[in-house]
């Protein structure tokens, strides 16, 4: 999600805080691409929690869990917004920082980040050096005077050869790709020695499930004395289009981590070898199950080229039942 789409879904979520408070809707409000959805969730909000006599925007805030808060029959209750154009679209899973684990406290000690680790190994050096064995670049690429710009534009440019099946695109973009398959790989090797801290895994755990991706968020949010607490009185509104109409449902998310909670013990991380992810796992029983899958990853143009980060995938499927 691009900022400009980040921003108008923080409009949408204070757009929601209005129609809640009765408080004039403006005529720019009212051409944002999530007005239809912002009324949809109040209007489901009120019928759900009629006696609210407290509402708050907390979309600015790194502190808490949720978008809203409102206070209903005297009690707290907090409220993520998920908004999507498409049928069964629930928002973003997780797509987040390149040193998420590093950030979050999920170690022990001062570990070396995954962006620090690079560094030391030189990777846009060595990046580069495969890049120029490419001699007939455009001459617009080669009067770029940034560095790094100039590094995506030879990729996209042997991105496109290699499309069209240039032998050499294919093989420096394929031996970028391994040697930062192997980067990952040794990376992964360094943490998977280091001690874990078991409480921050779950915490973490939690986090993203409850779809809390941002950097600051997950960095303060982490640490919460109450957190479990709060996230009792967590509930996420979807709103998806279907069929030209806006339709709207409620997700108790703090009852969903209570029934994991009260079924796993024991969450860390372990680093299946030779792969470029590792997985948050859990005990149940006498069994470890696997809870979420954490991929390096490079969002753009290609491996080891463009945006580091992490890519998480739910792996819980129907195992706690």
């Amino acid at each position: 999600m691009g900022k400009h789409e980040r921003k108008l879904i923080k409009e949408a979520e204070k757009i929601i805080v209005k129609v809640l408070k009765f408080q004039k809707i403006t005529g720019s409000d009212r051409k944002n691409h999530w007005f239809g959805h912002a009324l949809a969730i109040a209007k489901k909000i009120k019928h759900d929690f009629p006696n609210i006599t407290l509402i708050n925007h907390l979309g600015n805030r790194y502190d808490n869990t949720g978008d809203v808060l409102i206070v209903s029959n005297g009690e707290k209750v907090f409220i993520e917004i998920k908004m999507s154009d498409t049928k069964s679209g629930v928002g973003t899973k997780a797509n987040i920082s390149q040193d998420a684990l590093t950030e979050n406290f999920l170690f022990v000690g001062r570990i070396t980040s995954w962006s620090r680790f690079r560094q030391k190994n030189q990777h846009d050096k060595w990046v580069n050096n495969y890049l120029n064995r490419y001699d007939k670049y455009p001459k617009k690429i080669l009067k770029i005077s940034n560095k790094i710009l100039q590094k995506e534009e030879k990729a996209r440019c042997l991105r496109e050869l290699k499309r069209k099946r240039n032998k050499k695109a294919i093989f420096i973009l394929n031996s970028i790709r391994e040697r930062d398959r192997g980067e990952k790989i040794e990376y992964l090797t360094y943490l998977s020695n280091q001690k874990q801290q078991k409480e921050m895994i779950k915490r973490f755990f939690i986090l993203i499930t409850l779809g809390i991706h941002k950097k600051k968020d997950l960095r303060n949010i982490i640490q919460k004395d109450n957190l479990f607490q709060e996230i009792q009185n967590l509930f996420v509104y979807y709103s998806n289009l279907h069929k030209n109409k806006i339709v709207v449902r409620k997700e108790n998310a703090g009852d969903g981590i209570k029934k994991i909670l009260t079924k796993v013990l024991d969450f860390k991380i372990i680093f299946p070898k030779e792969l470029t992810h590792c997985k948050i796992t859990g005990r149940q029983g006498k069994d470890f199950i696997s809870l979420l899958q954490i991929v390096l990853h490079w969002k753009n143009i290609a491996q080891g080229i463009k945006t580091p980060c992490l890519n998480i995938f739910d792996l819980i499927n129907n195992k706690l039942d």
